[in-house]
């Protein structure tokens, strides 16, 4: 789902993309199994959705059995979203149109509907937010460039830009090795802890790349969206293998807890589902799914997914294949979707 929008800047034109490749709204960032996406009165399994069209976050209990509060304070046409392990909530806003760019990260307190800081430094256009032990970076698609700040600050400590073109996905590995995908040069570049220039580049079986996922024997799963692929990279330097029955122009892939491997396909409304070691389609969920942006899973294995046709996040129990549950309200045109640790 390709969502061009357009600001003038100093005289130039800052195209803003995001993960989703078509329709009308800017699609949302790979999803995380239990992260992207807190609170003194909010528990663990947590739902986080950013809506592109009323500015705001809905806040769900676990399952979106209840929705417990909205957020606008801060929001402008967010495009990303995580929650640390702490529960601070990071939103990544496009910003309002206004002849200039206006992008910014807001963060919020555990618990909390209003910012306690905003970080401008170096954001250009938002697209992914991932954190380490000790740093938050964010992806700037109109950078382009990987920004990295302290977990407690928004004081810029690091730009990352060698090798960086059109970031949509960021991922970490077990080492604590930084993988950005790169939409405008089909790349994945691979950074060292604390690096700023890339000791690999990926390139084979990659083509508009706009998600990643590791999975627990450290294999990389690229999203190749208008290769109708998942590319498998495993760990070390062996050669790529390619995902690619049932896979029609994905968005977002999920590396679940049950060894099986979740592709979003917005082409034909769908996720298919694959074993993680054969690769073997096991099954296609096709209900209640329309028009679909991002989805994420928590860690018990509960599946989310958000759609733009009309606006609502569907709910799916582990390995089931039907929503438990439709949420509608106060959504429109759902990006981003996180769990609370």
């Amino acid at each position: 789902m390709k969502r061009v929008f357009f600001v003038a800047l100093s005289a130039l034109t800052f195209a803003a993309c995001s993960a989703g490749r078509e329709g009308a709204i800017p699609g949302g960032p790979q999803a995380v199994v239990g992260a992207p996406s807190g609170i003194s009165n909010d528990a663990s399994g947590n739902v986080y959705v950013a809506n592109w069209y009323n500015s705001s976050v809905v806040v769900y209990s676990a399952g979106g059995r209840s929705k417990l509060r909205t957020i606008t304070d801060g929001i402008a046409y967010p495009n990303a979203l995580a929650v640390n392990s702490g529960g601070t909530l990071f939103v990544g806003n496009f910003g309002k149109p206004s002849g200039s760019l206006t992008s910014d990260v807001a963060v919020y307190s555990p618990g909390g509907s209003h910012p306690s800081r905003t970080i401008v430094q170096g954001i250009r256009g938002p697209f992914a937010i991932a954190f380490n032990s000790s740093k938050v970076y964010v992806a700037n698609n109109g950078g382009p460039s990987v920004t990295v700040y302290p977990h407690d600050s928004n004081t810029l400590s690091q730009t990352i830009s060698n090798g960086v073109r059109s970031p949509e996905a960021l991922a970490f590995d077990k080492s604590g090795n930084l993988y950005v995908a790169n939409w405008d040069n089909n790349s994945v570049t691979v950074y060292p802890p604390g690096k700023v220039n890339p000791h690999r580049k990926l390139k084979a079986l990659i083509l508009r790349p706009d998600a990643l996922a590791f999975d627990g024997a450290q294999n990389l799963y690229i999203a190749n969206h208008q290769g109708n692929s998942i590319a498998v990279y495993p760990p070390g330097k062996g050669t790529p293998q390619r995902i690619t029955k049932g896979v029609h122009e994905p968005l977002s892939v999920i590396a679940g807890p049950s060894n099986e491997l979740y592709v979003l396909n917005y082409k034909n409304n769908t996720v298919s589902v694959y074993d993680e070691g054969t690769h073997a389609l096991l099954r296609v969920i096709s209900a209640g799914i329309a028009c679909p942006t991002t989805m994420a899973m928590s860690s018990a294995g509960d599946l989310y997914v958000a759609n733009s046709c009309p606006s609502s996040l569907s709910v799916y129990q582990p390995s089931g294949s039907k929503p438990i549950r439709t949420l509608t309200k106060g959504l429109d045109g759902p990006l981003a979707i996180g769990i609370a640790p």
